[in-house]
């Protein structure tokens, strides 16, 4: 071909019969930029997703604690006076235990992680929360904000005001972790896709019917079928924000497309050649 790579890919991309001829052109470096190339364009709209997100729910990340939360623990919150967001707290009280959790009153750190020593829960302080759903792993929250925790009016208002807090200290750290646990399951689905149709594809050497004769040239057409797809599916991602639909978006339409190539090629040079 007479155009470079990157170009001459995408040319070939939009053609279905390029598609199947030009199963060749791709050296095995190409092939690699190629597939981090159609990464890229899935992952884009998850960074602008991720870019706009205003809060998180700790339901989410200890669901256990969250659930644990009921109303005589905002009765007992609302009870308290506070100083800004500090609340004033004196003396240990426990608002609610079982084996495995707890939730209470803690006037200090130090108390707190006593309290917690043995169990998960959740350890309101006069400074901040102390949650966890066991005690090797708690998260230390500090009061932030406007609104103070003796100020919400129910369950879900609490669990609200503690997510924002969470989120707004924690920001970075959980776009990144989101960024990255859902950059893995598209590459992931991209590899099991590529790889998986090019194993099933390349089984057509074994018929003297089609002119697909390697892996290599399976490799090839699967990645020339997938470029319109992926480019249809990054700006549905875009649109929607749910890298779901996607992924779905992205497998339907790269088997409407090996379809048509099919169908325009039978896979057969000579077919082509007649047509």
């Amino acid at each position: 071909m007479a155009q470079v790579f990157p170009i001459n890919y995408f040319i070939t991309a939009f053609s279905a019969v390029k598609s199947f001829t030009h199963r060749q052109y791709l050296k095995h470096w190409q092939k690699l930029v190629v597939m981090i190339l159609l990464a890229s364009l899935m992952m884009i709209p998850l960074s602008f997703q991720l870019g706009r997100t205003t809060g998180a729910d700790l339901t989410n990340y200890v669901p256990e604690v969250m659930d644990y939360i009921d109303e005589s623990v905002v009765q007992e919150l609302n009870a308290l006076d506070n100083s800004g967001t500090d609340l004033m707290i004196t003396e240990e009280k426990i608002i609610k235990e079982n084996d495995e959790l707890i939730i209470c009153l803690a006037p200090s750190t130090e108390a707190a992680e006593t309290l917690l020593s043995d169990r998960g829960g959740i350890i309101y302080t006069s400074d901040q929360t102390i949650f966890g759903e066991d005690s090797s792993s708690l998260f230390y929250q500090p009061y932030t904000g406007d609104k103070a925790m003796n100020e919400v009016e129910d369950v879900e208002s609490l669990k609200t005001l503690m997510s924002q807090q969470w989120f707004w200290s924690n920001r970075t750290s959980i776009i990144l972790t989101n960024y990255i646990q859902l950059s893995v399951l598209i590459i992931v689905s991209l590899l099991f896709l590529v790889l998986g149709s090019s194993f099933f594809l390349s089984f057509m050497r074994k018929n003297d019917m089609y002119d697909i004769n390697s892996f290599s040239e399976a490799l090839t057409i699967v990645l020339n079928c997938l470029g319109l797809p992926t480019l249809i599916a990054m700006v549905i991602g875009l649109i929607s924000g749910n890298p779901t639909t996607m992924l779905t978006v992205q497998g339907l339409l790269f088997v409407l497309m090996l379809m048509w190539v099919y169908w325009k090629t039978h896979f057969n040079d000579t077919y082509v050649q007649n047509k």
